[in-house]
Order: C-alpha cells, then sequence, then structure tokens
C-alpha cells in the first residue's frame, strides 16, 4: 500500500510538471506571438509616420470661397509623395501649415514684431511723384493732384498692410475697384485711356489669402508665361480677373509646391517658427532654472514614514516645517548631530544671459532684421554701434521696394491719373525716398562744402554763377528751391581785406 501511494504520488508529480511545462511553452508562443503582432505595429506606425512627414497635403480652402457647385483648380493636382519623389525630407514642415494657424501664430509678439517692422521700414520715409529727367512743362498743379488723390486713397497706409500681410500669410492681394465693372469682374481690365476714363477708380481693397484661391491657370505648358500663374481667382464666391487683383508675393515657392501653398509663397513666420521655438524653450528652460537653481536637503531619520506610521508623517512634516521657519540669515538651523546632515546644491547662472542672448540673435536671421530695429537691443561694448547694419538694413530694404512694392504702385499711379485726367503721362513717376535720413549738421556741412565748390569752380572760370543758381532752383530738397533763375540780385561792392588785414578793392563784376 505504501509502494503505491508512492508511485501515485510520483506520476501526478510528473503529471503536474508536464502540465506546467504545457503551459510554459504555451505562453511562450503566446509572448512571442504578441511580440511580432507589436513589432509589425510599430514597423508599420513609423512607416505611416515617415510617409506622413515626406508628404505633402492639399491646403483647406475654407466653406464658400469656391462658388456652390465649382471646384477649385488645385483640385486636380496633388502634392502627395512629393517629397518622396525628391527622394529627401523637408527640413522643418512636411507642408504649408494653414491660413488659421499663422494667424494664431501672428498673435505672438516673437512672431509679430518681423512683419511689422519691416512693413513699417518700407513705407517709412515713402516717396514722393516726380517728372522723369528735365521736363520743360510745368507740372506743379498737375503733381499737387495726385500726390492729393493718392493721399486721399491712403494707399501709403494700403500698402503697409499689404506687406503686413503678406509676411504672415505667404500672400496678399489689391482688388482694384472700377465704377461700373460691378457685373465684369471675371473679365480682363485694361490700364490705359480707351478702357478707362476720369472719375472711374472707387478705390483699393485688400484681401487677406484665405478668401481666394485660384480658379484657372495653366499646369500643361511650361513655355507659356501663363505656366502655374493663376489667370482668374475665386473670392468668396465671386471670380474675378487676375487683371483685377495686385498679387504681392515676396517669398515664392517653386512650381512644384504651389498648390500645396493655395499659390501663395512661405510666410515669414513659417521661415521663423524654428527660431522662435527655440527661443521660447529656451526662455522656459531658463525661467525654470532660476525658480530652481538651489535645491536644499536635509538628511534624516525616514523609518518611521517607510514603515506607512502616520505617527511618523506628522513628525516628518513638523521637521520640515521648522526646517522652513529657521532657514535664514536671522535664524539658527538646528540638527541631530547623529542623525541629520544638510546639504544644498547651487546652479552656475553665470552664463545664462549669454545663452538667451544668443538664441534671441537667431529669430532675427531670416528677416535679415538688425536687433535694434527688431527688438530695441543696442550692441555693447567699446566703440560698438549698429552704423553698419543700419546701413546694410536700409539697402535691403530698398531692394525690396524696388522688386515687390514699385510695381504695383506704377499701376495705382496710372489709375490715379486716368481717374483724375482721363489718359497716362509716362513723364510722371513716383520716386522712393532715402531710408537714411540727415539731421540739421550734417545737412548744413553738406551744404558749406558745396558752397566752397561753387565759389572755387566759379572763380576759377568752370561755372557761372547763373548755373549755379539755375541748380539752387531745381533742388527741392534746398532751401533755395523754386526761386526766380532770371532775378539776379544786383551786385555789391564789399570791403575785402587780406589775410594780414589790409584793405583790398573789391573785383568789378563787369
Amino acid at each position: 500500500m505504501w509502494k503505491w501511494n508512492k508511485k501515485r504520488k510520483q506520476q501526478e508529480r510528473l503529471i503536474a510538471a508536464q502540465e506546467e511545462a504545457n503551459r510554459l511553452e504555451a505562453e511562450k508562443l503566446r509572448v512571442a506571438k504578441r511580440n511580432a503582432e507589436l513589432s509589425a505595429a510599430v514597423v508599420a506606425l513609423l512607416a505611416e509616420q515617415k510617409q506622413k512627414a515626406r508628404g505633402y497635403t492639399m491646403p483647406t480652402i475654407p466653406e464658400f470661397v469656391t462658388p456652390k457647385g465649382k471646384k477649385p483648380a488645385i483640385a486636380m493636382d496633388s502634392c502627395a509623395g512629393m517629397a518622396a519623389f525628391a527622394n529627401s525630407d523637408p527640413q522643418f514642415y512636411s507642408s504649408f501649415p494653414g491660413y488659421p494657424k499663422l494667424a494664431w501664430m501672428a498673435q505672438s509678439s516673437d512672431y509679430r514684431s518681423v512683419p511689422e517692422t519691416t512693413a513699417n521700414e518700407m513705407t517709412r520715409e515713402w516717396g514722393k511723384v516726380k517728372i522723369k529727367g528735365d521736363g520743360n512743362k510745368d507740372y506743379a498743379d498737375k503733381i499737387s493732384e495726385i500726390e492729393q488723390r493718392i493721399k486721399v486713397l491712403g494707399i501709403r497706409d494700403l500698402m503697409r498692410r499689404h506687406i503686413e500681410t503678406e509676411m504672415i500669410f505667404g500672400r496678399s492681394q489689391l482688388f482694384i475697384d472700377i465704377k461700373g465693372h460691378e457685373n465684369k469682374t471675371d473679365l480682363p481690365l485694361l490700364v490705359n485711356g480707351t478702357s478707362l476714363g476720369k472719375g472711374c477708380l472707387k478705390g483699393f481693397r485688400l484681401i487677406e489669402p484665405i478668401w481666394s484661391t485660384p480658379s484657372m491657370y495653366n499646369a500643361t505648358d511650361p513655355t507659356e508665361s501663363d505656366f502655374f500663374v493663376p489667370s482668374k481667382w475665386f473670392v468668396l464666391g465671386k471670380e474675378i480677373h487676375a487683371d483685377r487683383l495686385m498679387t504681392l508675393i515676396m517669398r515664392p515657392v517653386p512650381d512644384m509646391l504651389k498648390p500645396a501653398y493655395n499659390f501663395s509663397g512661405v510666410s515669414m513666420l513659417q521661415l521663423m517658427q524654428p527660431y522662435v521655438e527655440r527661443w521660447q524653450r529656451t526662455v522656459d528652460s531658463v525661467s525654470d532654472l532660476i525658480h530652481s537653481f538651489s535645491i536644499t536637503g536635509l538628511k534624516t531619520d525616514m523609518q518611521n514614514i517607510l514603515d506607512g506610521g502616520q505617527e511618523g508623517m506628522a513628525q516628518l512634516v513638523m521637521r520640515s516645517q521648522m526646517f522652513s521657519q529657521l532657514r535664514n540669515n536671522q535664524n539658527l538651523m538646528l540638527m541631530d548631530k547623529n542623525m541629520e546632515e544638510f546639504f544644498q546644491f547651487n546652479t552656475p547662472l553665470s552664463t545664462l544671459d549669454n545663452l538667451m542672448q544668443k538664441a534671441q540673435e537667431q529669430m532675427a536671421g531670416p528677416s535679415h532684421t538688425p536687433l535694434v530695429k527688431l527688438l530695441g537691443i543696442t550692441p555693447s561694448g567699446l566703440n560698438a554701434n549698429s552704423e553698419g547694419e543700419i546701413r546694410v538694413y536700409n539697402d535691403y530694404i530698398a531692394s525690396l521696394q524696388e522688386a515687390h512694392l514699385r510695381p504695383q504702385i506704377e499701376t495705382i499711379l496710372n489709375l490715379v491719373q486716368l481717374d483724375l485726367f482721363g489718359e497716362i503721362d509716362e513723364q510722371i513717376v513716383f520716386e522712393f525716398s532715402p531710408l537714411e535720413q540727415m539731421n540739421d549738421e550734417q545737412k548744413a556741412t553738406i551744404a558749406k562744402t558745396k558752397a566752397d565748390a561753387d565759389a572755387v569752380y566759379v572763380q576759377a572760370g568752370v561755372l557761372a554763377a547763373e548755373e549755379i543758381r539755375e541748380r539752387l532752383a531745381k533742388d527741392e530738397s534746398g532751401d533755395y528751391s523754386g526761386i526766380d533763375v532770371e532775378d539776379v540780385p544786383e551786385s555789391l561792392d564789399m570791403e575785402l581785406f587780406d589775410d594780414a588785414g589790409n584793405k583790398e578793392e573789391a573785383a568789378n563784376p563787369a
């Protein structure tokens, strides 16, 4: 009987061991299968994220921009997989951020300072209407009327907002509002005396890019001048010919990206985003570091807390409260010499200002804006100044004026002439004023230098006094602008003295 029981127990142990082995094997297979499923899911997720990072999506067009029953022209194109076609990943962003996000970013002063500064600088000194060359015809009254009409239309402020909108969203448009053309906006606009006459101009309207999308453009023949250039636009359900919209895009994208950007350019905010995000992250990190740069600790007995006793917890809280109340220079720090020890770790803050300064300076890079203009930060150090940077920046702004503003201002000037006189005079042009203005002392010094040079030229017989007088009359910036060249004052005999103080006879002008 005893042997039988022993044998039965051995069999039961063998059966239990086999069952445990089978269970472990089944568990091992289940874990292996689960790991394989997880691995496949991770690989698929990474592939999906990689595909998203490499692809370009269509821009979201707000409702009612496209008329009911019609589709936007960019729906015919697809930018998906474009980066994969180029076999490269975008450096910062996979696609156009979208107008809502750009509008949200424009609420931050870190982003908005650049569009505002650039727009203000490009219209700061503005310009004036003048005559090209040396015209003999008297244009004073005509120019005065044109300048007054430009002022009434608010062109200077309109162009400032035009530039600011373009820098925020990547595109800005000015609608030319012509009297009697309310139902002809889908037709071309010919800016000449035949199509437009006196009193034709109602004004100009600024249109943000979120309200417009191309209606028609050539996407088949790259040899044509209108290749990937919209000939018509949908503007909140209304079809408008491109001739009636002055479109400003200062940072255009390649043709293959235009559909993804709703035929806008790259927003300045999009170019600034990586630099601004680094700056804001640096500021937050420095702020957190300063908030907790010093760590103070007290090594004490924690056994009661580890045991889970409430009494130990209360004692620890009371100990920490007493320690916090007494930790200043006017009190005593009391500690148990056998069970407690005080320690403190301090993070050095000596280089944080330099770190923040470098991060902030990088934000000015995409816009080429000096820090003194963008942030009001002046250079530090011996003999440090920003004159060179300001001079280079003025040249940069002047180049933007010529490249982007002049064509549109010339169109506006022609429309104003047609509105006032019914014809366009090619002799009337617009000239930007210099961005760098001299103070009174500098102007007086230059005037004195010119006067001394004129006196030398007259004395040497190189120039006649009448020629100098004529130049002074034509100099609109001088004090003698507009004087009568023919009305020469009578010469007066004056007593002259040499260097030794001896009297000399005045030379006879005759």
